[in-house]
């Protein structure tokens, strides 16, 4: 039976990811709960993990408004099928590869999740944990995971299906496509990757595929190596003898931890993740994707809390990964019009060998020996389609992402730079999210938004660079030009040129959204406490204008407390609407201000409301230390418990 592609829904128990928060991302953007240090790294590693360090998600919109409320709700899915595996793809959520079926051993090869649960561990906040993600440009879950890609149908030479998923990055400027394609007669998943940066300057690199596997007691990982580096989410990272150290066992991890295996010098790319019976799944990789990973939550009261946070009934898991670098700290350099391009397989496993529970070198042979066997007996058929099918026009749209491809291509082209896509994807500009920049491009933009009648809307999106900025810099002067002209500056550090334009928009129209703005500015800036009380004024009037945003209600009361005005936080809570002030961040607010006036008993008693904190950061600890604080005598709840560094 030749391979089917079909787009279906299945309803799963679902939060919905929500609106984006409409104000930019002016912040240091989160950064994971562990940092590398370089000392003793190969000079190779530690240089590629102080090249290419991103500050800012800017300009992309963080994704902050989902709740803990799961209803049923569909999920749009393309599937590709044959009559040994069945593919799911999440169009509208990144991409991912929500499941892999095994019909002849009727399992799952991936972590299925039960239930759709976003919570903040993702660039952009918004995550899910379950099946395989596509991560790129930037350490840590990619700014789309929660977006919907392009795709498209095309058909293979040989007549067989292939789906094509595609998008630009926007901090890095790079376009991805993703081709997935099913052997016509075998069990195995083939994933083309093509990455091209279409400019003529080099950029930073970044991917990794991240793989969730359902964990068991007797669940073993195997890759291809001797040695490992290792964190364990206290800032260090260490080599480690894997005869010595064994990573084998997911489920007897003490703690959270991630094994970035060395793979052996000209070993075939592999990791394979089992059951106790031997059963489970390979990936193999081409060349340059040679990274291999494993992560494990631990088993800790936190890292069960947190599978349970992200899973629920569906259990526990742990992360098999591959990677172009050997670490996940590294940045790599991709020169100006290169495209890198890799091929991964996704294959059912069963190796029946006593080696597996024997030393770590015997078993890794055993192992090794069933994943080249798997993956040579399948032949090179379909690698082959997909090679072929590369530069193929799509055809018939599933799915449609973002404009900013067509809208970086045209904006190089008017400022008369290169800018080299990929012959094989095509962006459609259309959308509100780029309508704004569409109109400055075609230039029929105007001094409109000047207008006393004009809506105050927050701007729909947000941009980044030189060119852009040129481009505002030559339209009508108006409270919305100098705004975006304004933020850009600001996600780039220049408090001082932000500063000028936020006033500058301000002459032109009073809004919230440039006083909000101003405010972090000033407080972020050098001007020392005046500066410091003086934004705190300006994120005042923008909270008096805009009375019904929680995100800028939020700031006002974060600024309030590191200023030491605990008071008039806690007022500040206590005039929110009742739906507001119920919320995890705010009940938060109303903790650490309790705190900061000496009043434990009144910490307490909001803490045994059991708060509920949905966008808790992965790695955040902030419930179990407020706990500690008010309660010193007393051990953390469960409830409470999200610590992932090793229990004492």
């Amino acid at each position: 039976m030749s391979a089917t592609l079909t787009v279906t829904e299945v309803v799963l128990p679902s939060a919905a990811v929500g609106p984006v928060n409409p104000l930019p991302a002016l912040a240091a953007m989160p950064q994971a709960p562990y940092e590398a240090s370089t000392e003793h790294l190969p000079a190779g590693i530690a240089a590629n993990i102080r090249y290419g360090q991103v500050s800012s998600i800017h300009p992309y919109l963080l994704q902050d408004g989902y709740d803990r409320t799961r209803t049923p709700a569909p999920m749009r899915i393309a599937v590709l099928e044959n009559r040994h595996l069945r593919a799911e793809f999440a169009l509208e959520l990144g991409g991912r590869l929500v499941r892999l079926y095994d019909k002849a051993a009727g399992r799952d090869l991936l972590y299925r999740n039960e239930m759709l649960q976003p919570a903040n561990l993702a660039l952009r906040n918004a995550w899910f944990s379950g099946g395989a993600e596509w991560n790129i440009g930037i350490r840590g879950h990619w700014p789309l995971t929660c977006d919907p890609l392009y795709a498209a149908v095309v058909t293979g030479d040989d007549g067989e299906p292939i789906l094509r998923m595609w998008e630009y990055e926007r901090i890095r400027g790079l376009i991805l496509q993703i081709d997935a394609t099913l052997d016509a007669d075998a069990p195995a998943l083939h994933v083309r990757v093509r990455v091209r940066n279409p400019r003529d300057r080099e950029t930073g690199m970044y991917w990794w595929t991240n793989i969730a596997v359902a964990q068991e007691a007797g669940s073993r990982v195997f890759a291809p190596a001797t040695h490992a580096y290792v964190t364990d989410y206290d800032g260090r990272i260490g080599s480690v003898d894997l005869a010595d150290v064994d990573p084998r066992h997911p489920a007897r991890a003490t703690a959270a931890a991630d094994f970035f295996f060395d793979l052996d010098a000209g070993a075939r790319p592999w990791i394979a993740a089992l059951d106790g019976d031997g059963s489970g799944l390979a990936h193999v990789s081409t060349a340059p994707l040679t990274g291999r990973k494993l992560f494990v939550w631990g088993d800790t009261a936190g890292g069960r809390r947190w599978c349970d946070w992200l899973g629920g009934e569906t259990g526990a898991y742990f992360e098999i990964q591959a990677g172009l670098a050997t670490t996940q700290y590294e940045h790599l350099r991709m020169p100006g019009g290169a495209t890198w391009e890799w091929t991964e397989t996704f294959l059912p496993l069963r190796v029946e060998d006593p080696a597996l529970d024997g030393s770590w070198a015997d078993a890794v042979e055993a192992v090794g020996a069933v994943v080249a066997q798997a993956a040579d007996g399948i032949g090179s058929d379909a690698r082959a389609r997909l090679e072929r099918a590369a530069e193929a026009e799509p055809g018939e749209l599933l799915s449609t992402g973002s404009p900013w491809g067509a809208l970086e291509q045209e904006l190089a082209a008017r400022a008369g730079l290169p800018f080299a896509p990929l012959a094989g994807v095509r962006f459609a500009r259309e959308g509100a999210e780029g309508a704004y920049w569409a109109a400055l491009l075609d230039g029929s933009a105007d001094g409109s938004a000047d207008d006393a009648d004009a809506p105050l809307d927050a701007p729909a999106s947000y941009v980044r660079g030189e060119e852009w900025d040129h481009l505002l810099a030559e339209a009508p002067s108006t409270w919305l030009t100098h705004y975006h002209r304004a933020v850009a500056a600001h996600a780039e550090g220049e408090h001082g040129t932000a500063i000028s334009h936020y006033e500058a928009s301000l002459r032109h129209r009073r809004t919230p959204w440039a006083l909000r703005g101003l405010g972090l500015a000033l407080r972020q800036s050098d001007g020392g406490r005046a500066a410091a009380a003086a934004g705190v004024a300006r994120l005042v009037e923008a909270r008096e204008l805009a009375p019904g945003s929680g995100p800028i209600a939020l700031e006002l009361a974060e600024a309030l407390l590191a200023d030491n005005r605990p008071q008039e936080a806690a007022a500040l809570v206590e005039g929110l609407d009742p739906a507001q002030r119920a919320q995890g961040r705010f009940r938060l607010v109303a903790v650490r201000a309790a705190l900061a006036r000496g009043d434990r008993e009144g910490a307490g008693r909001i803490l045994a409301e059991h708060i509920e904190v949905p966008d808790l950061r992965e790695g955040e600890v902030s419930l179990s230390a407020l706990w500690r604080e008010a309660h010193p005598d007393r051990p953390v709840p469960a409830f409470y418990d999200f610590q992932m560094a090793p229990e004492d």
